[in-house]
């Protein structure tokens, strides 16, 4: 998190490799990126210009800082409920997709069924397990 808000860091990191003009699997811009601009009234294009202003993070913190000072606690705790509930929903072919990555990159983790678990479980970061996963997204017998 940056500024209390989930996702900001992890965009902050991508939009440093898009400056950087690395070519990757790094995915700028991406729905979950544009919720957070969304959040802070920003695009992509500011966000990467607060991020390239400084060394370290400490340029995002201010733009991500000035952009929520009046949003209020609820409303960015709400924010980061939302970001980081985010699952596919039931009945859709993004269950059938989130399932696939989830057999390529969780690890074995069938408890995982939010977007925001499995790319941390998929970048080696701990998730605790979850005993609250939905009927979709358990494994069938």
């Amino acid at each position: 998190m940056i500024s209390g808000l989930a996702m900001a860091a992890r965009t902050a990191d991508k939009a440093r490799v898009v400056a950087s003009g690395v070519v990757g699997k790094v995915d700028y811009n991406c729905s979950m990126d544009r919720q957070l601009f969304a959040f802070i009234g920003a695009d992509a294009t500011e966000y990467l210009n607060a991020v390239t202003s400084s060394a370290d993070d400490s340029g995002v913190a201010r733009f991500v800082s000035d952009r929520v000072a009046s949003k209020s606690d609820e409303a960015i705790s709400a924010y980061n409920d939302i970001l980081l509930g985010d699952s596919p929903t039931e009945g859709t072919e993004e269950v059938g997709w989130f399932l696939e990555a989830r057999e390529k990159r969780g690890r074995g983790r069938t408890d995982i069924f939010t977007w925001p678990d499995l790319i941390d479980v998929e970048e080696g970061r701990d998730v605790p397990l979850r005993a609250d996963t939905p009927e979709w997204a358990r494994p069938k017998a």
